[in-house]
């Protein structure tokens, strides 16, 4: 049984750099080898951390995450990356904002891609976050406040405790 990814070249539309269909990653003829490392990259992390992903899953979602390992492959190369706009996005923390889950699936393909590419991955720090005591009846709502950017998350479940 066959456990890679096939990689061929096609006439893709303009917009579009590269794409994956089950173990096949497309790239489009024609992209210089800047572009065509970072697209392959970006497509490697859709078929590593997206290939068995449930259809009904968020696209945008899979999209931040080929995007945040995108971003830490080409750190860790050493790279440009002309796709980020610097004043806009911390190389530091391109995970920032996403969800745990998909913090793990970003992790996860960086370090398996950096690892094919001999150069390992360095492992991310985040910022220390202050500690919460927190003392609930089962069953009841807790709303936790996020003052800095103005939302809150809500836990109604005791399971979520």
């Amino acid at each position: 049984m066959r456990s890679g990814a096939r990689l061929s070249r096609a006439d893709l539309p303009e917009c579009v750099h590269g794409r994956v269909y089950r173990d096949l990653i497309t790239l489009r003829t024609g992209l210089s080898p800047e572009q065509e490392l970072v697209t392959l990259v970006h497509e490697l992390a859709h078929w590593l951390a997206h290939r068995d992903a449930r259809c009904r899953m968020d696209c945008t979602l899979f999209e931040y995450e080929a995007e945040a390992v995108e971003a830490l492959v080409m750190a860790r190369l050493n790279l440009p990356h002309a796709a980020v706009d610097p004043s806009g996005f911390d190389l530091a923390s391109p995970t920032d904002n996403l969800l745990s889950a998909s913090v793990a699936r970003v992790i996860w393909a960086n370090a398996r891609i950096c690892d094919a590419l001999g150069v390992g991955a360095e492992a991310l720090v985040s910022e220390a976050q202050a500690s919460i005591d927190l003392k609930a009846a089962p069953g009841k709502e807790i709303v936790f406040e996020y003052e800095q950017r103005g939302m809150g998350d809500f836990l109604g479940s005791p399971e979520a405790l």
